[in-house]
């Protein structure tokens, strides 16, 4: 039975620096919004180097991989955008909900999650025409992981809804 690849210990290691929850606001420092992009663009920076180490792709497969990748991560970026307005209308709302605003909210966030779905679906088909199917099947084992940590980090982040105790 064969180990886990010894480079995840260290690309989860470093997954875990991928975020940090969010300082409190404070005078004369970024909003949360503009907190959120920098640590955007940290985390793709990161993200690369991980899913570059861990795939163990020849110099032919990268010539095919990267410019997917690129494509991929863009659309991703643009869900991500809209995450980040979902997220900003749940913490704003998060204490005072009211019952059709949390239906709203819940109806929204699923439909996000089919949209990550689907474009992970769509972008499966375009990396087995670059790469081996275990190398697609890890693209998505080790961006499953990232996004795990990155969600969590955010997830601690957010207030719980109906907490009226942080308001």
């Amino acid at each position: 039975m064969r180990m886990a690849h010894p480079a995840w210990l260290g690309a989860m290691a470093l997954a875990g620096l991928l975020t940090a929850p969010p300082a409190q606001a404070q005078a004369g420092q970024p909003s949360t919004g503009d907190q959120l992009e920098l640590s955007r663009a940290n985390i793709q920076t990161r993200r690369q180097e991980i899913v570059q180490q861990l795939m163990e792709l020849t110099p032919a497969e990268s010539e095919k991989f990267w410019p997917i990748y690129r494509e991929f991560r863009n659309d991703v970026a643009k869900q991500g955008d809209e995450r980040l307005d979902w997220t900003e209308r749940f913490a704003k709302q998060a204490a005072t909900m009211s019952d059709d605003q949390s239906k709203k909210l819940l109806d929204d966030w699923f439909s996000l999650r089919e949209k990550q779905i689907g474009l992970q679906k769509k972008y499966a088909g375009k990396f087995r025409k670059a790469v081996p199917g275990a190398k697609v099947v890890r693209f998505y084992q080790v961006e499953n992981a990232l996004n795990t940590v990155v969600s969590a980090n955010l997830q601690a982040a957010l207030p719980m809804a109906g907490d009226t105790t942080t308001q």
